[in-house]
């Protein structure tokens, strides 16, 4: 069996949390984890985001970086970068078969789809030199595999209700699984949080470690992430320059001017707080395109999707699709019309269109004939389609597309 099709087969092993299996295979690997330090970025939105800024930021100060992140748009090897650009398929490639070859030792472990991207990325960093890591949480943090990096930062965004199938069904369990990626005697830098206990649960984890900062109400997540790049940069030193960084599909501008007369803007929203101020935050939208995939916060999220509508003046058209490449299965379009509509009736305009390219055209026809923003958002995997669409119709080169910085 080949190390891609052994690869490939961990999809259907779903989700695990733990780190037995984990920490066994990085000792027959040699810990490459511990060749280079890392700061170990967890929360609920927003850590993809910074850390692809933070990735800007090392190599803009001369360290080979490395960054891990999940899950991938277009391509795995997305989820492993190196000073930005996507690590090549056959780099990727060589570093699974040694993943693989490690697993299969006696006693044989079966690593899942994300601890076996996680193993050939520390495989990489180390083979290939690297002097910086930028590692996201791929769940919680506790009992995350990335816990086994080498950190010597850690940075939380913000806590709400996430995957509380895995990681409890309170605020307060799903923080301290989140606050868990704190080391002690290292920086723990996090976002303020708005809830008292969430705020006392981190501070009884980091101590004297913690430092907390308030992002700027007046700018984009975006922007206002530069505040903690900015305090990265100057605990370590860093000279504190501009970033020329692209987060595709979640930074402002990617895609915009892609098709004529249309404002297309991406967002990766996939929870209630995320949905909700992401259509606050985008003016004059047209049409909403979405697509989600199944998970408990279902219903939370489209009655979020339904206050942030109902507030506009002018209710944007609703296109709902479904999406082909999630690890679960994409929630039907009608029932998440019959959602939205019980919610917000005020909605003049409500389509369900299950293939991603036509609802794609659709939404593109119907923005042009009103204020031509056309807001993405639902299922990162639904940015990914489109995107990989983009490319593949206009001979794109998917690898530029995906390098950030």
């Amino acid at each position: 069996m080949s190390s891609r099709t052994w690869f490939e087969d961990r999809t259907n092993m779903g989700i695990k949390l733990g780190l037995e299996n984990t920490i066994e295979i990085l000792s027959r690997l040699g810990n490459p984890q511990l060749s280079f330090p890392s700061i170990h970025v967890a929360g609920t939105n927003g850590k993809g985001s910074l850390c692809a800024q933070l990735s800007a930021a090392s190599t803009a100060n001369g360290a080979k970086t490395g960054l891990f992140t999940s899950p991938h748009l277009v391509m795995v090897e997305e989820r492993i970068r190196i000073d930005g650009e996507p690590i090549h398929p056959l780099h990727f490639d060589e570093a699974l078969a040694k993943v693989m070859a490690a697993s299969e030792q006696n006693p044989p472990i079966s690593p899942t789809y994300f601890e076996t991207t996680f193993l050939a990325s520390m495989v990489i960093f180390s083979d290939f030199g690297v002097e910086r890591a930028i590692i996201e949480t791929g769940m919680g943090g506790r009992m995350d595999a990335t816990r086994l990096v080498e950190a010597d930062m850690a940075i939380l965004t913000t806590i709400s209700m996430d995957h509380s199938e895995y990681l409890g069904e309170t605020i307060e369990e799903i923080a301290r699984e989140k606050a868990a990626i704190h080391r002690p005697g290292f920086p723990l830098i996090s976002i303020m949080p708005e809830r008292p206990e969430v705020q006392r649960i981190i501070e009884g984890k980091a101590g004297n470690d913690l430092r907390w900062v308030t992002l700027r109400s007046d700018l984009s997540k975006w922007n206002a992430y530069s505040q903690i790049v900015s305090m990265v940069s100057d605990y370590f030193g860093w000279k504190n320059d501009p970033l020329d960084c692209v987060w595709p599909g979640r930074s402002p501008g990617f895609g915009s001017s892609w098709f004529e007369g249309v404002d297309l803007k991406f967002s990766a929203a996939h929870n209630p707080e995320s949905m909700e101020n992401d259509i606050r935050e985008t003016p004059n939208i047209e049409v909403i395109l979405m697509a989600m995939i199944e998970k408990d916060e279902i219903q939370e999220t489209m009655k979020a999707l339904s206050r942030a509508i109902v507030e506009r003046e002018t209710p944007p058209k609703v296109i709902i699709t479904q999406v082909k490449s999630g690890r679960k299965p994409s929630v039907s379009p009608e029932v998440l019309i019959e959602t939205i509509l019980s919610e917000c009736p005020s909605i003049k305009l409500a389509i369900p269109i299950a293939d991603p390219s036509l609802a794609l055209g659709e939404s593109l026809k119907l923005a042009l004939q009103g204020s031509g923003t056309l807001l993405v958002t639902g299922s990162i995997y639904l940015m990914g389609e489109i995107i990989s669409k983009v490319a593949t119709d206009r001979g794109m080169d998917t690898r530029k597309v995906m390098t950030i910085h």
